[in-house]
C-alpha cells in the first residue's frame, strides 16, 4: 500500500511538472509569436489555468517530501512528547479541514459541468475541464494528510522534515574552522 500512495504523490508532482513545463511552452510560443505579430489568443488564460492546476496537482508531493512551508520555531523548542501531542491535533484539524475543501472544490468543479459554465476569455473553455485538476489535486492532497495522520497515530511517524530543517536538527555548524581567509590575515 505504501509503495501505491507513493507511486500516486509521485504522479502527482510529476504532472504538476508537466504544468509547469506547458506554462513555460504557453509563454514561449507567445514570445515568438510576437516577434512574427501573430497573437496568441487566451495565452494568459490557459498560463493561469496551468499555473493552478501545478499548484494544486503538487500539494500531496510536496507535503510528503516535507517542503510545505511550516512555521516551527514554537514547536520546535518545545519537548518531544508535546511536540508529539500538537502535531497530532494539527493533523486531525488539517484532515477535517482539507476534506471539507477537497468537498467543495469537487461540488463546484461538478456544478460547472452541470451548467455548462465557459471561460470569460477569447476562446471559451468549459469551467470544469479547468477546475477538474484543481479538485483532482484536492483529493489526492487529502489523501496524503489522512495518510500521514494515520502513519503518525498508529505508527508514531513524524512529519517530514524539509532538507533545511533536517539540516538545522542534525548538527551544530562550527563557522570557526569553515573560512580560510580569516586565518591567514
Amino acid at each position: 500500500m505504501r509503495t501505491l500512495l507513493d507511486k500516486l504523490y509521485f504522479f502527482s508532482g510529476a504532472l504538476s511538472g508537466l504544468c509547469i513545463v506547458a506554462i513555460c511552452a504557453v509563454i514561449l510560443a507567445r514570445v515568438i509569436g510576437r516577434w512574427f505579430s501573430i497573437e496568441i489568443p487566451s495565452s494568459d488564460d490557459f498560463a493561469g489555468f496551468l499555473l493552478a492546476a501545478a499548484s494544486f496537482l503538487g500539494l500531496a508531493y510536496t507535503f510528503r517530501r516535507g517542503d510545505h512551508i511550516r512555521v516551527n520555531l514554537f514547536i520546535s523548542k518545545l519537548p518531544v512528547s508535546i511536540n508529539r501531542w500538537i502535531e497530532r491535533f494539527i493533523l486531525i484539524l488539517g484532515s477535517g479541514l482539507i476534506i471539507y475543501l477537497t468537498w467543495q472544490s469537487a461540488l463546484l468543479a461538478l456544478e460547472s459541468y452541470e451548467y455548462n459554465d465557459l471561460s470569460s476569455g477569447y476562446i471559451p473553455v468549459p469551467l470544469w475541464i479547468v477546475q477538474f485538476p484543481l479538485a483532482l489535486g484536492m483529493v489526492i492532497f487529502s489523501i496524503a494528510i489522512i495518510d500521514q495522520t494515520i502513519c503518525h497515530l498508529f505508527l508514531g511517524q513524524m512529519l517530514p522534515k524539509s532538507e533545511e530543517e533536517a539540516l538545522v536538527d542534525s548538527e551544530q555548524i562550527d563557522v570557526t574552522t569553515t573560512n580560510s581567509l580569516n586565518t591567514e590575515r
